[in-house]
Protein backbone atom coordinates (compact mmCIF):
# COMPACT_ATOMS: atom_id res chain seq x y z
CA UNK A 1 0.00 0.00 0.00
CA UNK A 2 0.98 3.63 -0.43
CA UNK A 3 1.09 6.56 1.44
CA UNK A 4 -1.08 7.86 -0.90
CA UNK A 5 -3.70 5.16 -0.12
CA UNK A 6 -3.44 6.06 3.47
CA UNK A 7 -6.30 8.24 4.73
CA UNK A 8 -5.41 9.94 8.25
CA UNK A 9 -8.20 12.16 10.37
CA UNK A 10 -7.47 14.06 12.83
CA UNK A 11 -9.19 15.85 15.72
CA UNK A 12 -7.54 18.82 16.95
CA UNK A 13 -7.04 22.86 17.55
CA UNK A 14 -8.27 25.13 14.45
CA UNK A 15 -5.37 27.30 14.64
CA UNK A 16 -3.49 24.03 13.63
CA UNK A 17 -0.63 24.82 16.18
CA UNK A 18 -1.20 21.18 17.91
CA UNK A 19 0.88 17.93 17.46
CA UNK A 20 -1.68 16.42 15.54
CA UNK A 21 -1.89 19.29 13.12
CA UNK A 22 2.44 18.27 12.75
CA UNK A 23 1.34 14.59 12.19
CA UNK A 24 -1.00 15.15 9.30
CA UNK A 25 0.81 17.85 8.16
CA UNK A 26 4.41 15.31 7.54
CA UNK A 27 2.03 12.71 6.50
CA UNK A 28 0.71 14.97 3.31
CA UNK A 29 4.47 15.38 2.84
CA UNK A 30 4.54 12.05 2.14
CA UNK A 31 1.42 11.60 0.43
CA UNK A 32 -0.98 10.60 2.42
CA UNK A 33 -4.69 11.42 2.25
CA UNK A 34 -5.29 13.68 5.84
CA UNK A 35 -8.47 16.07 7.30
CA UNK A 36 -8.79 17.93 10.15
CA UNK A 37 -11.73 18.08 12.14
CA UNK A 38 -11.95 21.09 14.28
CA UNK A 39 -14.36 23.35 15.34
CA UNK A 40 -16.67 25.65 13.04
CA UNK A 41 -15.05 29.25 11.79
CA UNK A 42 -17.28 30.80 13.83
CA UNK A 43 -17.08 28.88 17.35
CA UNK A 44 -14.54 28.80 19.81
CA UNK A 45 -12.68 25.60 20.28
CA UNK A 46 -13.46 25.35 24.13
CA UNK A 47 -16.98 25.81 23.43
CA UNK A 48 -17.45 24.01 20.41
CA UNK A 49 -20.68 21.99 18.86
CA UNK A 50 -19.76 18.78 19.50
CA UNK A 51 -22.78 17.14 18.75
CA UNK A 52 -22.77 18.55 14.94
CA UNK A 53 -19.68 16.44 14.12
CA UNK A 54 -20.52 13.25 11.82
CA UNK A 55 -18.12 11.20 12.81
CA UNK A 56 -19.52 8.36 10.90
CA UNK A 57 -19.01 10.11 8.09
CA UNK A 58 -15.25 11.66 8.72
CA UNK A 59 -14.15 8.58 9.82
CA UNK A 60 -15.15 6.25 6.64
CA UNK A 61 -12.53 4.78 4.65
CA UNK A 62 -10.19 6.37 7.27
CA UNK A 63 -7.15 4.23 8.46
CA UNK A 64 -6.04 5.99 11.24
CA UNK A 65 -7.72 8.63 13.89
CA UNK A 66 -4.96 11.00 15.57
CA UNK A 67 -5.76 12.52 18.80
CA UNK A 68 -3.53 13.90 21.21
CA UNK A 69 -3.91 13.76 25.42
CA UNK A 70 -3.39 17.27 26.00
CA UNK A 71 -6.69 17.90 23.52
CA UNK A 72 -8.48 16.32 26.76
CA UNK A 73 -7.56 19.56 28.69
CA UNK A 74 -9.08 22.18 26.41
CA UNK A 75 -12.58 22.27 27.07
CA UNK A 76 -15.51 20.35 28.09
CA UNK A 77 -16.81 20.50 24.41
CA UNK A 78 -13.45 19.47 23.16
CA UNK A 79 -13.21 16.24 25.32
CA UNK A 80 -16.66 15.11 24.56
CA UNK A 81 -15.61 15.53 21.08
CA UNK A 82 -11.99 13.36 21.50
CA UNK A 83 -14.23 10.79 23.45
CA UNK A 84 -16.75 10.19 20.80
CA UNK A 85 -14.51 10.09 17.98
CA UNK A 86 -12.58 7.37 19.46
CA UNK A 87 -15.74 5.40 19.72
CA UNK A 88 -16.97 5.85 16.18
CA UNK A 89 -13.57 4.91 15.17
CA UNK A 90 -13.91 1.70 16.55
CA UNK A 91 -17.58 0.76 14.97
CA UNK A 92 -15.97 2.55 11.67
CA UNK A 93 -13.06 0.35 11.65
CA UNK A 94 -10.01 3.79 11.99
CA UNK A 95 -7.68 2.15 14.45
CA UNK A 96 -6.52 5.36 17.50
CA UNK A 97 -3.53 7.11 17.14
CA UNK A 98 -2.77 8.83 20.93
CA UNK A 99 -0.23 11.12 21.24
CA UNK A 100 0.86 11.47 24.77
CA UNK A 101 1.97 14.97 24.83
CA UNK A 102 2.93 17.67 27.58
CA UNK A 103 0.40 19.99 27.91
CA UNK A 104 0.83 23.86 27.96
CA UNK A 105 0.60 23.46 31.72
CA UNK A 106 2.90 20.47 32.53
CA UNK A 107 1.13 19.90 36.48
CA UNK A 108 -2.11 18.78 34.23
CA UNK A 109 -0.32 16.06 32.62
CA UNK A 110 -1.55 13.12 35.27
CA UNK A 111 -5.19 14.52 33.98
CA UNK A 112 -4.38 14.18 30.54
CA UNK A 113 -3.05 10.86 30.99
CA UNK A 114 -5.94 9.54 33.25
CA UNK A 115 -7.88 10.56 30.56
CA UNK A 116 -6.12 8.41 27.98
CA UNK A 117 -6.24 5.89 30.66
CA UNK A 118 -9.77 5.82 30.85
CA UNK A 119 -9.93 5.51 26.93
CA UNK A 120 -6.66 3.42 26.63
CA UNK A 121 -8.88 -0.08 25.27
CA UNK A 122 -9.74 2.03 22.24
CA UNK A 123 -6.04 2.82 21.53
CA UNK A 124 -4.26 1.10 18.73
CA UNK A 125 -0.99 3.17 18.69
CA UNK A 126 0.34 5.18 21.76
CA UNK A 127 2.98 7.25 20.63
CA UNK A 128 4.64 9.14 24.14
CA UNK A 129 6.39 11.94 23.26
CA UNK A 130 9.93 12.44 24.41
CA UNK A 131 9.98 15.39 25.69
CA UNK A 132 6.67 13.90 28.09
CA UNK A 133 9.10 10.06 29.22
CA UNK A 134 10.61 11.55 32.48
CA UNK A 135 7.23 12.93 33.94
CA UNK A 136 5.05 10.19 32.97
CA UNK A 137 7.73 7.66 34.03
CA UNK A 138 7.43 9.65 37.47
CA UNK A 139 3.51 8.90 37.64
CA UNK A 140 3.79 5.07 36.58
CA UNK A 141 6.70 5.02 39.05
CA UNK A 142 8.83 3.50 36.75
CA UNK A 143 12.31 3.78 35.14
CA UNK A 144 12.42 5.83 31.84
CA UNK A 145 13.84 3.12 30.10
CA UNK A 146 11.08 0.36 31.19
CA UNK A 147 8.56 3.14 30.74
CA UNK A 148 7.19 1.73 27.12
CA UNK A 149 7.56 -2.20 28.25
CA UNK A 150 5.44 -1.34 31.40
CA UNK A 151 2.73 0.50 29.64
CA UNK A 152 2.76 -1.98 26.77
CA UNK A 153 2.22 -4.96 28.98
CA UNK A 154 -0.28 -3.75 31.46
CA UNK A 155 -2.23 -2.10 28.40
CA UNK A 156 -2.05 -4.05 26.02
CA UNK A 157 -1.95 -1.33 23.21
CA UNK A 158 -0.86 -3.16 20.52
CA UNK A 159 2.10 -0.22 19.89
CA UNK A 160 3.57 1.92 22.21
CA UNK A 161 6.47 4.02 20.26
CA UNK A 162 8.37 7.40 21.05
CA UNK A 163 11.39 8.45 18.95
CA UNK A 164 14.42 9.94 20.73
CA UNK A 165 15.70 12.23 18.03
CA UNK A 166 19.21 13.37 19.25
CA UNK A 167 20.20 9.39 19.39
CA UNK A 168 18.12 9.22 15.74
CA UNK A 169 16.23 5.73 17.79
CA UNK A 170 12.78 4.97 17.12
CA UNK A 171 11.50 2.49 19.82
CA UNK A 172 8.29 0.53 19.88
CA UNK A 173 6.78 -2.32 22.40
CA UNK A 174 4.55 -4.16 20.21
CA UNK A 175 2.40 -7.37 20.76
CA UNK A 176 5.17 -9.48 19.23
CA UNK A 177 8.15 -8.10 20.92
CA UNK A 178 10.14 -4.90 20.98
CA UNK A 179 11.65 -3.04 18.12
CA UNK A 180 14.48 -0.55 18.24
CA UNK A 181 15.89 1.11 15.14
CA UNK A 182 18.15 3.72 14.65
CA UNK A 183 16.79 5.90 11.54
CA UNK A 184 19.36 6.97 8.67
CA UNK A 185 18.59 10.48 9.23
CA UNK A 186 17.30 12.48 12.24
CA UNK A 187 14.01 13.72 12.30
CA UNK A 188 11.33 15.56 14.54
CA UNK A 189 9.54 12.94 16.64
CA UNK A 190 6.19 14.01 14.80
CA UNK A 191 7.55 13.32 11.59
CA UNK A 192 8.73 9.97 12.67
CA UNK A 193 5.40 9.05 13.56
CA UNK A 194 3.99 10.20 10.52
CA UNK A 195 6.10 7.82 8.67
CA UNK A 196 5.21 4.96 10.91
CA UNK A 197 1.56 5.20 9.91
CA UNK A 198 2.22 5.75 6.50
CA UNK A 199 4.71 2.66 6.60
CA UNK A 200 2.68 0.24 9.22
CA UNK A 201 -0.31 -0.28 6.81
CA UNK A 202 1.74 -1.99 4.07
CA UNK A 203 4.36 -3.20 6.15
CA UNK A 204 2.22 -5.41 8.29
CA UNK A 205 2.42 -6.70 12.21
CA UNK A 206 4.95 -8.46 12.51
CA UNK A 207 8.14 -8.07 14.13
CA UNK A 208 9.82 -7.69 10.47
CA UNK A 209 7.08 -5.67 9.47
CA UNK A 210 7.19 -2.96 12.51
CA UNK A 211 10.98 -2.72 12.49
CA UNK A 212 10.37 -1.27 8.26
CA UNK A 213 7.66 1.18 9.54
CA UNK A 214 9.59 2.51 12.46
CA UNK A 215 13.08 3.45 9.68
CA UNK A 216 11.19 5.62 7.39
CA UNK A 217 11.60 8.99 7.82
Amino acid sequence: MAASEVRIVAFGRPERDDAVSAVLSAAAQRGARTRLVTSAADEDFATMDHGAIDWRGVLDNAHWLVSSASTSLEGTSPRYAWGAAMTFGELEGARTVMLVDMASDPSRLAESWGAVIGRIRQVHVLFIAPEAIDALSALEEVSAAELLQSIRHRSLVPHVCTYLPNERVALVEHSLGSVSVQTKTECQPLEWLAAFLCELPSAGPGQAGVEHASGGC
